[in-house]
């Protein structure tokens, strides 16, 4: 088999069994917990289990090499990366501005969704009772997934794309299915672009930490604002009237700051990779940020690929699903 058929099938290996977490979880006894031990138990299972253990394990069966583990993590670009000083400012640069970025991406897809008549279909928010909570929450909300999910999407799916694909095409498609995970129409889209941006940082560098610094900063800021909203500081008030509001002035000022943060996060991409190493087939995504088109080991076939598509269409069928019962209940 090949690197990417090993790595796509790690991966859908974490999908189906995040999905049949899913389902254990709405069984009636499992329903009976409280909010806040679904929160821990879904957390903790979801991230370590479903997108650590299990996609580890089964890449390990794969290669038949149970002793290669440090091989596989510098092959998923666990190791240090090619131009340290680039790499620094860079994460600084990202881990400052992916939070507006996010913050107003966030809020104005929200608002595009109620403008189309869509209604959650999940519970809103967590509920802090305490700076206890809080600290509980950024474990669980920024840490975790800061290591799983950049391990699962930056590291087993991106790495495996990257075999017998372009580096353009193995940062769109790990960026799509990223998006796919969240199977939340309210997150679908900035998450996605954030998964390019994960990604971007990750083959320019040649190091997963720029990526894993970044979502931790992400999660970690959306939890302290969540936690100032619902705890009614000044902040978070303010916070609370501008991202929630429908009124132009607020709009307008969502739109500058995503503006100006995606600008600054364009910038910092194509710095990146100028110093990264030179393309074989230089092409540019969004026509401003140069990636490499080169397959290195030919065109992936449809056995390579039958895990990618089988995993896009479940979690689109899903995600699609989500929205049109948002809409219509």
């Amino acid at each position: 088999m090949s690197v990417r058929g090993r790595h796509l099938v790690a991966y859908a290996a974490s999908m189906f069994s995040l999905f049949l977490l899913q389902m254990f979880t709405a069984l009636p006894f499992i329903q009976e917990l409280s909010d806040y031990h679904l929160d821990i138990y879904w957390s903790v299972l979801s991230q370590v289990l479903c997108m650590g253990i299990i996609p580890l394990t089964v890449l390990l069966i794969l290669r038949r090499d149970v002793s290669s583990v440090s091989e596989t993590f510098r092959y998923m670009r666990y190791r240090k990366p090619t131009n340290m000083k680039a790499t620094l400012l860079a994460t600084l640069g990202i881990a400052i501005l992916v939070v507006p970025y996010t913050m107003a991406f966030n809020a104005l897809s929200n608002l595009f969704l109620r403008i189309i008549g869509y209604k959650r279909t999940i519970s809103v928010g967590t509920i802090y009772n305490g700076v206890g909570d809080l600290i509980l929450y950024l474990f669980l909300i920024a840490v975790l997934p800061a290591i799983f999910e950049e391990f699962t999407h930056r590291g087993v799916l991106l790495s495996g794309l990257e075999d017998r694909g372009s580096e353009m095409s193995a940062v769109i498609w790990s960026a799509v299915l990223f998006g796919l995970m969240h199977e939340n129409p309210n997150q679908m889209l900035f998450t996605t672009f954030g998964g390019i941006l994960f990604a971007l940082a990750a083959v320019k560098t040649g190091s997963i930490l720029p990526a894993v610094i970044a979502h931790f900063a992400n999660n970690a800021i959306a939890t302290l604002l969540d936690y100032s909203t619902q705890r009614k500081t000044s902040f978070g008030v303010w916070y609370d009237s501008i991202t929630s509001s429908n009124n132009a002035l607020s709009v307008l000022l969502l739109v500058a700051v995503m503006v100006a943060a995606v600008y600054g996060i364009v910038r910092i991409l194509q710095y990146l990779s100028r110093k990264a190493e030179k393309p074989v087939s230089e092409r540019k995504l969004f026509g401003v940020i140069t990636v490499d088109g080169y397959s290195p080991n030919g065109k992936a076939m449809l056995a390579d690929n039958i895990c990618l598509l089988a995993v896009t269409i479940a979690q689109g069928t899903i995600l699609a699903l989500c929205l049109i019962w948002g809409i219509a209940r």
